[in-house]
């Protein structure tokens, strides 16, 4: 039999998480297998406020209440070190608490994982429901990401993979920055299946300016070795092409700053504790 976890952070929005699990525990009610919720609450300023009632395809619910609140993508990272700690030979999938991941793809994710295991199935957003200007930001971003890094990242942290797949996932420290480019940079044999991205199940979004501009500068990065070479190999062009020495010269110095920055970043940033320390206790409620 399959054991299955399901990995989502939270940070109060516990109105959308009772709302979430209603909705895995009907999507995976015909998949063979022992289904273990693994919550992570990224230090909620608000009670816990679970509802467990009727959740009858799950046969247990952890939560893991951090000690300081990290951001959603860090979250992600320690719930899956907390899984990989356990050794179980599994099922993973990692989906936002908000609704916008849509559940009712679960079965199809999980399904393909079962059958190739050596795969990270990745929910590539096919459509989206923001407001237009959300939307342009977001063109904007992957447009920007792609110049830099040669990358199209459409997909966020929706996913499933077989347990096998984390040795990989965890060979270095780039799933801390983004969960999204972490799993672009460390795993070669991703399949992008199209997924049209849900309204949230409630309240509006927190996601404006300042927080795709901090998400981009965290994939980029990730990838700071390719945007050296790129940004090197265009700025060589330009100048060979345009012959302005002024030009040349700022854009010399742009390149410069450009990967001083990012290098600057990734240091700073980089992941230099063990993130289990982060978790102030767990919560274990047993249900099946």
């Amino acid at each position: 039999m399959n054991n299955f976890f399901i990995v989502t952070p939270v940070f109060n929005d516990w109105k959308s998480l009772n709302k979430l699990l209603l909705s895995i525990n009907k999507n995976i009610g015909k998949i063979k297998g022992k289904f273990r919720i693994i919550i992570v609450n990224d230090n909620s300023s608000e009670k816990i406020k679970l509802k467990v009632n009727d959740l009858y395809n799950i046969k247990n619910i952890k939560i893991l209440n951090l000690n300081k609140n990290i951001g959603s993508q860090k979250a992600i990272y320690v719930g899956l070190k907390y899984i990989e700690k356990y050794k179980y030979k599994s099922i993973i999938t990692v989906l936002d608490s908000d609704g916008e991941d849509d559940p009712s793809m679960l079965k199809k994710l999980i399904n393909l994982a079962v059958t190739k295991k050596n795969y990270i199935f990745v929910a590539n957003r096919s459509k989206r429901h923001e407001n237009i200007f959300l939307q342009f930001l977001n063109k904007l971003r992957l447009a920007i990401t792609f110049f830099l890094t040669g990358k199209y990242i459409n997909f966020g942290n929706f996913s499933t993979f077989s347990s096998k797949n984390l040795k990989k996932i965890f060979s270095n420290t780039n799933l801390w920055f983004a969960y999204s480019s972490g799993i672009l940079k460390n795993c070669k044999k991703i399949v992008f299946i199209d997924v049209e991205k849900k309204d949230r199940y409630y309240g509006v979004s927190k996601v404006g300016l300042k927080f795709l501009l901090d998400h981009s500068i965290k994939i980029i990065s990730v990838f700071k070795q390719e945007v050296l070479i790129r940004s090197f190999f265009i700025t060589s062009l330009i100048i060979i092409f345009l012959r302005d020495k002024n030009l040349n010269m700022k854009l010399i110095i742009s390149f410069f700053a450009l990967n001083i920055f990012i290098f600057i970043y990734y240091k700073i940033n980089n992941l230099n504790i063990n993130v289990l320390r982060l978790i102030k206790n767990i919560k274990n409620i047993k249900i099946n």
